[in-house]
């Protein structure tokens, strides 16, 4: 019956490959020693997916080392009274973690069996689907049969689409013949184009502020070419040419660095691909879309280049008090309590529906964009908040008398004579450094709830169930631990070794001393509870949470349990992982089952969409800190002939060269140290409010924490003193190399 079908399935399946295998299920068979279960099975290339310890021939029998040292095989035997093929392999027991090839097999392959169980085995193989065909029929009296389409892994969403569309068409016609038809694709697809959508709808708002920044800094950039151009501009007005054509004299001379800067940073992006983007495969139609929104950008900048430089001539040679007007009305707009009520908005959101349990089981939690842009409004507010107030107090700075100190007294008339530049600059690095110092530490909050969390669901780096009169061997007992596990309805407690249990769980923070006792944990009830194989236990000792147990349960030393047999279920947990504990535990003939590993204990995506997320925020705070210093080294470029001109004479009337580089740090150091500390402040208030809402999974413990800043904070100082020491050098530079007479008469 077996060969019709594999004929019908091969015929539909036209040109796709079918990689069909056979089980037979566990029967008492003859090898011509003791006598020992076994099943045999089938599958296309499964041989060379073992691991050979003796003879390797594919022509016979390939036998498990298990059944082989049960029944003392040896090569060319013919079990069954001669009625098998002969035996031409003895391969290693398939154990986990398996490798991918027998991921969709391992119910068949992997025995998980214990020592009062000794039916499960592993797998005989045979060396052709004939010879599985003609086995004896005693042997044949249930056979399992799996059909696999073999494709390439799907890089994108749109391609596992397909893929899932293919498979459906493959297996419809068996899906109403009593065949169990299972398809693991349609849940992820779901959740991977929700995952899109919500790292799209959290960065797509701060990529359009992050552009109207940048537009912001090309009219900057543009009104201090104007500056820099004012003689060579009033000739060509005098000589007839309108706003409408100074505009166009900007974008002949600044719309080449900009198209050269639109097609390197479309360069750039791609080649950073691996340090920000989760995947380096992109769905087809992206880079396409990628160039017309750089085109997009770069007509964007070359059409605000052109009207900065009108609107500077028309201020400049035809109507100054309107410029003026409009610019004091603009400044003069509260931005920042806008900006704070949208923060308030966002944190209701935070607090109320920033992350919704999924409806479905395997679904994401609903993320709302809204609640992940609080803390980056929390950082918007605070800068512009901190360039109004810059403003202000470069505006009452004239009051300021330091002469006596004549290095900071230059250097607060130099802020104050920039106050513009100097606000911008400020704004930009402080929104650099919040963004920046806000990306990392909710990326790396998730980062770390991740792996905390799984490690205190599963206890340990990894574990498997063993039987209750387990002695650890060797290899294991300086790194793992054995645990019981009793559980009645809702209660649970965990049976420990004091000696030897933080050699193999997770780490919990919980001291050693204490094991020596029972533990109440978290919220488990204060009273007289009585559990299987454990003795009648009422704890005073309380710990906050507990590792496999979380927030709730009760924790036993061993030296209580009177019959290890009693307890459900016993387990060893290893600080190793899960390859070398199996490997362990299979080299001391130790049998196991339901083996586990922290790193698959819990489904990450959910963490993991909020981590790419901001990371992204974290490359364009990168942006705006590179935005930043170009602006600093840019205004200190424009103001070259003032500084020279200032610096000239304050040197010629006394003022030592050191005093000069001093006042000048001064300048740029106040500026660069106001970024900083706002922008951090910033940043460690409003992800210290948001990082413990924005859990993925509230009911693991422990929840996410803000992490250590301290790399953070040397890494953004040291950049920052790199910046103000190049622009000072550029700026004591200019003053070195003027020439007093040639800069009088210019």
């Amino acid at each position: 019956m077996v060969t019709p079908l594999l004929n019908d399935v091969r015929a539909n399946a036209r040109n796709q490959q079918v990689v069909p295998a056979t089980y037979t299920r566990e029967a008492r068979t003859d090898f011509g020693g003791k006598q020992t279960y076994a099943k045999f099975g089938y599958r296309p290339g499964a041989t060379d997916h073992l691991e050979v310890l003796e003879g390797g021939s594919k022509d016979g029998l390939w036998v498990p080392q298990s059944i082989a040292r049960t029944t003392d095989l040896r090569l060319g035997k013919r079990g069954m009274d001669g009625a098998l093929p002969p035996v031409t392999a003895i391969y290693a027991d398939v154990r986990d973690p398996l490798e991918p090839y027998w991921c969709s097999e391992r119910s068949f392959v992997v025995p998980n069996i214990l020592s009062r169980n000794d039916l499960l085995t592993s797998v005989v193989w045979m060396p052709s689907e004939e010879s599985f065909a003609a086995l004896p029929a005693q042997l044949t009296r249930q056979v399992d049969v799996t059909v696999r389409f073999p494709a390439e892994v799907p890089t994108t969403v749109d391609e596992a689409d397909h893929l899932l569309a293919t498979g459906t068409a493959l297996v419809k016609p068996y899906d109403h013949q009593g065949f169990r038809v299972v398809s693991p694709l349609p849940l992820p697809i779901e959740n991977a184009r929700e995952t899109a959508r919500n790292v799209r709808s959290a960065i797509l708002p701060l990529t359009l502020i992050s552009l109207l920044i940048g537009l912001a800094g090309v009219a900057t950039v543009t009104a201090q070419w104007a500056q820099r151009r004012h003689a060579e501009l009033r000739l060509l007005w005098v000589r007839g040419s309108g706003p409408a054509a100074l505009g166009g004299r900007a974008i002949l001379e600044l719309g080449l660095p900009l198209v050269v800067g639109g097609a390197l940073g479309l360069g750039v992006g791609w080649l950073l691909l691996p340090v920000y983007a989760p995947s380096t495969a992109l769905p087809a139609g992206t880079v396409p879309q990628a160039v017309v929104a750089v085109v997009a950008v770069i007509a964007l900048s070359l059409a605000v280049t052109w009207a900065a430089a009108a609107f500077r001539a028309h201020r400049a040679f035809q109507s100054a008090s309107s410029g003026s007007r409009t610019r004091r009305v603009l400044t003069a707009l509260p931005w920042e309590l806008a900006t704070g009520a949208l923060a308030v908005w966002a944190w209701n959101r935070v607090q109320h529906s920033g992350l919704a349990t999924p409806l479905k089981i395997g679904g994401l939690p609903r993320i709302d964009a809204a609640a992940l842009a609080f803390p980056l409004l929390v950082v918007l507010t605070t800068a512009l908040l901190a360039a109004r107030v810059a403003r202000w107090a470069l505006r009452a700075s004239h009051r300021a008398s330091l002469w006596s100190k004549p290095a900071a007294q230059l250097a607060i008339r130099r802020l104050a004579a920039a106050a513009g530049p100097v606000t911008g600059v400020l704004l930009v690095g402080v929104l650099a450094i919040g963004t920046i110092a806000v990306g990392t530490s909710i990326a790396g909050s998730q980062k770390t709830a991740l792996d905390v969390k799984s490690g205190m669901y599963t206890g340990a780096e990894s574990y498997a169930q063993v039987s209750p009169d387990t002695t650890l061997p060797e290899a294991l007992k300086s790194n793992s631990t054995l645990v019981g596990l009793s559980v009645l309805n809702d209660h649970t407690a965990l049976v420990v070794d004091p000696e030897t249990f933080t050699r193999g769980a997770y780490p919990s923070g919980v001291d050693p001393a204490r094991l020596t006792e029972p533990l109440r944990v978290g919220t488990a009830p204060r009273r007289e509870i009585t559990l299987p194989g454990l003795p009648t236990i009422n704890p005073s000792a309380h710990v906050p949470s507990f590792p496999k147990l979380g927030t709730s349960g009760w924790v036993v030393p061993r030296s209580l349990v009177k019959d290890p047999d009693d307890v459900g279920s016993w387990y060893v947990w290893s600080s190793l992982p899960l390859g070398e504990l199996t490997a362990a535990l299979t080299d001391g003939g130790i049998k196991y089952r339901n083996v586990g590993e922290k790193s698959k204990a819990v489904v990450g995506l959910a963490f993991l969409t909020i981590q790419w997320t901001f990371g992204f925020v974290t490359a364009i705070g990168a942006v705006l800190a590179v935005v930043a210093a170009i602006a600093l080294l840019l205004a200190i470029e424009v103001r070259r002939r003032q500084n020279a001109v200032s610096g000239a004479f304050s040197t010629r009337m006394g003022l030592r060269p050191s005093a000069l580089l001093g006042s000048h740090l001064l300048e740029l150091g106040a500026l660069a140290l106001v970024a900083v500390a706002v922008g951090l402040t910033a940043s460690a208030v409003s992800s210290g409010f948001a990082v413990p809402r924005l859990d993925p999974a509230p009911r693991m413990t422990p929840a996410p924490e803000v992490p250590d800043v301290v790399p953070l904070l040397v890494t953004t100082v040291a950049g920052s003193a790199l910046v103000v020491l190049v622009a000072a050098w550029i700026a004591v530079r200019a003053v070195r190399s003027a020439r007093i007479g040639e800069l009088i008469r210019g």
